[in-house]
């Protein structure tokens, strides 16, 4: 198979890129490098990259800014790349004649928080109310695919939206939107520094591991039967507050510095994975008590 990844060198993307190159397909990678010849959001650039992938190409577009805090910042920036980005990529690969389109969403459609969540986990049917420009914008990215596969106007192609929760693993940067309080906490354990726990500490996260998103991801561009655009939660189906993730990583014994409550954080999130497992034939391996062990022995 001939897979097109936009954000191939990626935290999320280059685990994509080594799975699709394990299982023998080939892989044509397309990154923001500093040049128009490389930034989906120029629409000639894109175009001719899904020409060179023909014939039948999958194309997997995970390039996005992931940060819901620069969303915040930068509106005008993250609607340029998210969501212009998107609609060049998806136009592109229709033009260029893939076979089929794999978008990464993520949780953050939903929006929920405290006040309004059950505790229940989250299904894709469940009406989208994002908080923050990020959600939104990936909102938006939804709605053009299933457009795109399913508007009998366009020469259709076929598409998935697949909402990624907390994604976490090796080789993701302190400073990277994905890491969430994780790399932050094994830093300064390392260093014998306290514990920075962002208020109020009981703001629960569904953390699923990289190479389970990378299997998952995979999963939808290999799937046999057409997915019509619909969304898919990737996520490991249970979930643990902030406190208890600084528990497991770094024991009751590093003392806790409470942070400010970040502008448009979700407060709880917990994925419902059956539609993953009915569709893709996918669950995820690791937890994150085994994931937190991988990631400690790589820093080794």
């Amino acid at each position: 198979m001939r897979l097109l990844i936009t954000g191939s060198s990626g935290f999320i993307g280059s685990y994509v890129a080594e799975e699709a190159r394990a299982r023998g397909h080939e892989v044509f990678p397309f990154d923001i490098k500093g040049s128009s010849r490389n930034d989906f959001r120029h629409f000639s650039a894109i175009k001719n990259a899904c020409k060179k992938a023909k014939p039948e190409a999958v194309v997997i577009h995970l390039g996005a800014l992931p940060s819901v805090q620069q969303s915040i910042k930068e509106p005008e920036v993250t609607y340029e790349t998210n969501v212009r980005g998107t609609w060049n990529v998806l136009e592109a690969a229709r033009l260029g004649g893939a076979r089929r389109f794999v978008f990464a969403s993520s949780a953050a459609v939903y929006g929920t928080t405290g006040e309004e969540y059950d505790g229940k986990p989250l299904s894709e049917d469940l009406p989208l109310q994002p908080k923050n420009p990020y959600g939104l914008a990936k909102k938006i990215g939804e709605q053009m695919v299933e457009m795109w596969s399913r508007d009998t106007l366009w020469k259709n192609i076929d598409g998935v939206s697949l909402r990624f929760f907390n994604v976490f693993g090796p080789r993701q940067r302190r400073d990277s939107a994905y890491a969430t309080a994780i790399e932050k906490f094994l830093y300064q354990v390392a260093k014998k520094e306290p514990l920075t726990v962002v208020s109020p500490g009981t703001q629960r996260r569904d953390m699923v591991f990289v190479r389970d998103v990378a299997r998952a991801v995979l999963a939808a561009a290999e799937a046999k039967k057409p997915l019509c655009g619909v969304a898919i939660n990737i996520g490991s189906g249970a979930n643990y507050s902030i406190q208890e993730i600084a528990d497991i990583i770094g024991g009751k014994k590093y003392p806790r510095v409470m942070l400010p409550p970040r502008q448009g954080d979700v407060l709880e999130v917990l994925a419902d994975i059956s539609r993953a497992k009915t569709l893709l034939n996918w669950s995820p391996e690791v937890s994150f008590e085994e994931g937190i062990k991988i990631i400690k022995k790589c820093k080794q």
